[in-house]
Formats: structure tokens, sequence, C-alpha cells
């Protein structure tokens, strides 16, 4: 019998060395170093089961009343709660699953909704002279029209902040649940566009920036198929406004135009089957089309994602561009396939390009016709870019990924005015913005790092200073400091300076789910959310007279 344990030692010794082969392998990728743990132990276990079943020694009675005993306890536990995970792949939290989910707190939040509206209106008195139709949005100055501002850069320009949040707190102006989605807000006067999804539609929804109380929704019979139980159904996109008019791409490759005073349909079409052969759509990714529309000129700059394998679906339409009154596709071209990372146009030496990542690197198209005119290799094994890039000056941009890879410099150039090519001036496998866009101010990006908030010298790729653990959030860069959403839902105000800095503000906003969604920040209102609930807070500064 002895003898017989010395197989279950084994096993132990065998797992043991494994998981820290493994976290040698993975130490400065925590998002690998973590799931680890995942390949190791469940094998482990698993061995180990086999082990007790059928080669311990013990008699049957033993060993498949232990079996027994185990699995009704693991399934007991398991029915009575379900488990949350982070980005990194680390479980957050156990939650009853007699509580709600946030899916069925926000159906009976809009059934509440519903009926104090149909009350309202039957109260209200009609008077139809004073009727008309609701004159076109208009953006100004200060309004926020798309993924990550005006700009796509997520700076805040003479933005109304107040940073003594100890004497001052943030004032929260009004909170809701909302369907499930990966979005951000934009922001045209008192109108806040986002997306949601709600049972089986995917919804445009435009909200009172000052109440919260819902202006109106449109919908699409849609949903994104995915067994992630972090990413789950719903869009990720951010709609993006342009002369009266609202853009909005969903999971499943819905490109719609709405107005975006009425959200009545302008047009629509999806990218996917138009990218296809007339009979198959061409294949979505993983995680569903996330790329927010870009507007240039008179297009609608989208990125379908090209196949690899000529006479597939999808071949050389990677990027597509739409007419943005019609609807009509202008053109499209390259084979990349896509990722999750949004277009961003720039211009490089003396010429307007539109910068793609893609699954595996990046790539740069001209507008007329989309050729492709350079692209530089930066793959990981999942095959995801979902960082913009960053011009840095007129021929030279950053660029990063995660999953150990990092961030490179390159050089643009077009030596002979027809071939342009795209040169490594360094690499760093310590500034790794996973899914979290970053900025660069005075020669030093800042950004997250796997979940670290980090500070990068720009000239020579060295890292100045690595502090806190804020998980897969987002930052904004308001004058001289960072806005920081955390994962676990904490706003925090940082200077970003290469001087290693102390937080100087902190406000918890969310108490459970992950916030990966773009905060905004709009005369002095900061809206903020996640994948079930939106907050809208009073962050002003009244210094500014806002």
């Amino acid at each position: 019998m002895r003898g017989r344990w010395v197989w279950a030692a084994g096993i132990l010794a065998i797992a043991c060395i494994a998981q820290s082969v493994l976290w040698a392998k993975w130490w400065e990728d925590p998002t690998y170093f973590a799931m680890s743990v995942l390949f190791v132990w469940p094998a482990a276990l698993f061995a180990l089961a086999m082990w007790w079943t059928f080669f311990s020694g013990w008699s049957w009675r033993i060993r498949l009343g232990a079996v027994g005993a185990i699995a009704t306890m693991v399934l007991g536990f398991f029915s009575l709660y379900r488990l949350e995970w982070d980005g990194g792949m680390i479980p957050r939290r156990f939650i009853l699953r007699s509580k709600p989910t946030p899916e069925e707190v926000a159906r009976q939040y809009r059934k509440q909704q519903l009926a104090s509206a149909n009350v309202a209106e039957k109260k209200a008195t009609s008077d139809d002279s004073q009727k008309g139709d609701p004159l076109p949005l208009v953006a100004t100055e200060g309004d926020w029209t798309g993924f990550r501002g005006p700009q796509r850069d997520g700076i805040v320009r003479n933005g109304s902040l107040r940073r003594d949040w100890q004497s001052v707190p943030p004032k929260q102006i009004w909170r809701h649940p909302l369907g499930r989605a990966w979005s951000s807000f934009a922001v045209v006067g008192s109108h806040a566009f986002t997306q949601e999804q709600r049972d089986e539609f995917e919804c445009v929804v435009a909200y009172d920036i000052e109440t919260g109380s819902e202006l109106w929704a449109h919908q699409d019979k849609t949903i994104l198929s995915i067994v992630d139980p972090n990413g789950g159904p719903g869009p990720h996109a951010t709609p993006q406004f342009d002369s009266g008019l609202l853009y909005t791409l969903g999971g499943t490759g819905v490109l719609n135009c709405l107005d975006a005073s009425t959200g009545n349909p302008v047009w629509s079409t999806n990218i996917l089957k138009d990218a296809g052969d007339g009979k198959v759509a061409a294949p979505n990714i993983e995680w569903g089309m996330t790329a927010s529309p870009l507007i240039v000129d008179d297009m609608v700059i989208v990125v379908p994602g090209g196949n690899a394998k000529e006479g597939t679906p999808g071949f050389d339409q990677g990027v597509a561009a739409y007419d943005k009154k019609s609807g009509q596709r202008v053109w499209s071209a390259g084979k990349r396939q896509a990722s999750y990372g949004s277009p961003r146009l720039e211009v490089i030496g003396g010429m307007r390009q539109l910068l793609i990542p893609n699954a595996n690197g990046l790539s740069a198209h001209s507008l007329d016709g989309g050729n492709e005119l350079w692209f530089f290799p930066l793959e990981n094994s999942p095959n995801v870019n979902s960082a913009m890039p960053w011009m840095l000056d007129d021929s030279s941009l950053l660029f990063g990924t995660g999953y150990g890879v990092g961030s490179v410099r390159l050089d643009i150039a077009n030596g002979d005015g027809h071939e342009w090519t795209a040169k490594q001036r360094w690499q760093s496998n310590r500034f790794r913005p996973k899914f979290n866009d970053f900025f660069v101010r005075d020669g030093y990006a800042y950004g997250l790092d796997d979940g670290t908030l980090a500070c990068l010298d720009v000239e020579n790729g060295k890292v100045k200073w690595k502090s806190g653990r804020y998980g897969y959030g987002q930052l904004l860069l308001v004058d001289d400091i960072m806005l920081i959403i955390t994962e676990d839902g904490d706003l925090l105000l940082v200077p970003a300076t290469p001087a290693k800095p102390e937080t100087i503000a902190t406000f918890k906003v969310f108490d459970s789910g992950f916030c990966w969604n773009h905060p905004v920040l709009v005369r002095g209102k900061l809206l903020v959310r996640n994948a079930s609930e939106a907050v809208c807070l009073d962050v002003s500064d009244a210094k500014k007279g806002e």
C-alpha cells in the first residue's frame, strides 16, 4: 500500500516542477503566468483521480465513495456559486447564483422605466401645434464625438477636473443598470450615446447626460455568440458622431447610420456579409467586431478583416470604406485578419494614412483605394492587437501589444518616393498594452503594462517607473493628470510625470463587475460604465467656471 502512494507523490512532484518551469518562462507575462495554473493543476488533479480510482489499492467502496463525495461537494458548491474571472484570467470572486444576474437587473430596470414612461405619456397633454421634428445635433467644442475623443487619443483638452476629492468628492448625478457591452460613450450636447445587448437585440442607445433617462434606442435582432465567460455577448465598439449622424458597429458586423437626434435609421449593412462571396459571410473573429468606425472625408472606415487563404470569403477585404451618406461600399482592400484595435488617421511623411492594428501587426493604407503602403509584424500567440498606435513625429510612431510581446518604436520612410518602409528603432517587453490604450506626453508614454501603470521613455524604450497594479482598466489625460478607472471600479488621479508620482485622489465607483470600458469626461461630467452599469459623476472644477 505504501509503495502505491509513491505514484501520487510523483504526480504532485511533476506538477510542481511543470508549474515552476512555466512560471519561470512566463514570469514577465501576468496573463500566461496566471493561466499556467489552469494548464498544470487540472491535469494533475485528473491524474490523481485516475490513480486513486484504479491504482491506490483501497477497496472499491472507499475509492468510489471518496470520488462520489468529492464530486457531490464540487457540484453542490458550483450549483450555489458562479465564478467571476478578471482580464488576466485570475479568479476574482464567487457570486451566489441566487443573486440576480446583471442582465436580469437591467431587464427589470427597463421594465420599470417603460412603465413610468407610459404613465407619464398618459398624463401628458398633447399640443400638435407645438410639436415638430427635433433639430439636428451639432457637435461643438468640448464634445466627445467618438472612441477616445475627437482625435482618438484619450486627451481631454480644456477639461474641467477637480483634483481635491477629499474635500469635495465626485458627486453622483445619476446611476442605472444597462445592457452588457464593452462600448464607451460618444457625447454631443445633452446626448450620450453607447451600445448595449438587451436580450436578443444589439441596441444603440441615447441617454440624457443630465438625468440618465433614455432618449431613444435603436435595436437590431442579433447577438454575438461566444463562450468566453468574461467577454460574453454584446457589442464592443463605440459610436461615432458626424454631421448630425451616428455611426455604430455591432459585434456581428452590423454597421448602422442613424439620425443622432431621433435614432431613426438612415442606412444599415453588415460588413461581414459584404465581405463574403454573396452566399457565405466572411468569418468573424473570436470576440467579435470591435474596431470603432472612423469617419474620414465622406467615408466610414471599418475593419471586417481579410482571410489569408485566397479564394475564401473575405479575401482582400481586410479594410473597407463606405460612403457615409448612402452606405454604398467605396472600396475594400487587404487580406490581413482583423483584430480588436480601432483604425486611426495620421499624416506620415506628408501623406494621410490609415493605421490598422490587425491580428499579426500594424498596417498602413492609402485613402484612395485602401492599398497597403507598409506593414510591420508584431504578433502574439492569440493574434490580439487591441491598442492603437501613437504618432511621435511625422515619421515615427509607437505601437504595442500584450501577451509578453511589448512595444516597438517604428521609423516610417518613403525612400524612393514609391516604396514605404517601417523599421524598428527599439523594442521593449516591459511596456505591454494588452487591450488598454496609452498616450504620450512630453516624450513619455503612460499606460498599463499588463495591468501595472508604467511610464516609458519613447526616445530609448527604457521604463522610467512602474507603480500600482490597476488591472485592465483605462485612462484619460487631463492637463498633466491621469484619470484612471481601474478594472475593479476605482477612480484615481495620478500626475503624468517621468518622476515616479504619488496618487493624489481615489474614489470608489463600482463594487462588482470589471471596468474595461473607456471613461469619458465632458464639461466636468465623468461618464463611466462597465458591462452592466453606467454612472455619471460631477467632477467639475469651480475655478474654471463650469
